[in-house]
């Protein structure tokens, strides 16, 4: 790569991102989530487990061998440098960085003493609050990881080398069935701490951290989608039409948008219609709706959720028309997924 005043700007900004979004991370880990018992899933949360369980016997001794930057650290090791061998050179060595960064960051916050957000029971509001914010701030930190096309380590290597192996494989599933693992493990805090009490007692105790984990974690994984994909949802209409031309200058004039058109054949009568296919602002669904029934009220009409607009997407130069007319497009949303029509 040719080094330029651009490319070291670019590198330089991209590193300060990553440790800014590291840095977020081991805020969310050592303040939030391991002073609560919470293990959302990961390494991370295989770290807390260990140093709760101990910390339940032997404070000192958590302190001093269990440290969740430490073993953040430990059990990263194997998994990087597979990631070096198995995966794209530039993420697997962006990878590493952060893996160091999150877990450095981790040990130094415990090595000055920060101040941890600590409830006073797993019953209290403050543990509730722990647990949001835990979620709120890894999902930031995960979201921005993902657009820097890197990764934190821990249960996400093992996936991406899991795909490259067996592309077949889902991701997402596999992502998931890991920290779940996880968080159910956390249970063991509880019916250690509650071994003793009535049967009642103990489910509690188990469930509660457990509950709190899965909280986090969704939250995490809510948050960091919308980092990577931002607040503003649109849907996708999928029209099948005879009228074509009256169809397309409406969604052309009437909301400003454009859309593709492909040809279709119906299984049973065998005759081929029109479909075409438009993009819109969730706000808009409810005016394109009504413009599509004044033209065809046969038209059939199914309508999808959105998660991810690349290219063009609004037209520039709308063409006049006398067949449609101009509507205020202020409406409420509509469901993800919506049928309109026979």
């Amino acid at each position: 790569m040719k080094l330029n005043k651009k490319t070291v700007l670019k590198e330089v900004w991209f590193y300060f991102a990553l440790a800014v979004f590291a840095f977020l991370r081991a805020i969310a880990i050592y303040v939030f989530i391991v002073p609560n018992a919470f293990a959302p899933g990961g390494v991370g949360g295989i770290a807390s487990i260990l140093y709760n369980f101990v910390a339940t016997y032997n404070l000192e001794l958590a302190d001093k061998w269990f440290d969740p930057g430490v073993w953040l650290f430990i059990m990263n090791v194997p998994l990087v440098i597979a990631a070096l061998f198995k995966l794209e050179k530039r993420y697997a060595i962006t990878t590493c960085v952060c893996v160091a960064m999150y877990s450095g960051f981790t040990w130094l916050l415990s090595f000055v003493n920060f101040p941890t957000f600590q409830g006073a029971g797993l019953d209290s509001g403050v543990t509730m609050l722990a647990a949001i914010a835990g979620g709120v701030i890894g999902g930031v930190s995960f979201g921005g990881m993902l657009l820097l096309n890197t990764g934190a380590g821990g249960t996400e290597i093992i996936a991406k080398i899991t795909y490259e192996a067996k592309p077949d494989v889902n991701i997402q599933w596999q992502l998931f069935a890991c920290d779940s693992f996880v968080v159910l493990l956390s249970g063991v805090l509880g019916f250690v701490q509650a071994k003793n009490g009535t049967p009642s007692e103990i489910f509690v105790a188990v469930a509660t951290p457990v509950l709190y984990s899965f909280i986090t974690l969704f939250l995490t994984s809510q948050v960091a989608e919308i980092v990577t994909n931002g607040v503003q949802s649109s849907v996708v209409f999928n029209i099948i039409t005879d009228k074509k031309e009256e169809v397309a200058s409406a969604i052309i004039n009437g909301i400003r948008r454009g859309g593709s058109v492909v040809k279709a054949e119906g299984i049973y009568t065998k005759t081929e219609h029109n479909m075409i296919i438009c993009v819109v602002r969730k706000k808009q669904t409810t005016a394109l709706k009504k413009l599509l029934k004044e033209i065809d009220p046969n038209a059939f009409i199914y309508i999808t959720k959105v998660k991810e607009i690349n290219g063009l997407f609004r037209t520039q130069n709308p063409v006049n028309t006398e067949v449609v007319k101009k509507e205020a497009i202020t409406q409420n949303d509509v469901n993800v997924e919506e049928k309109v029509g026979e």
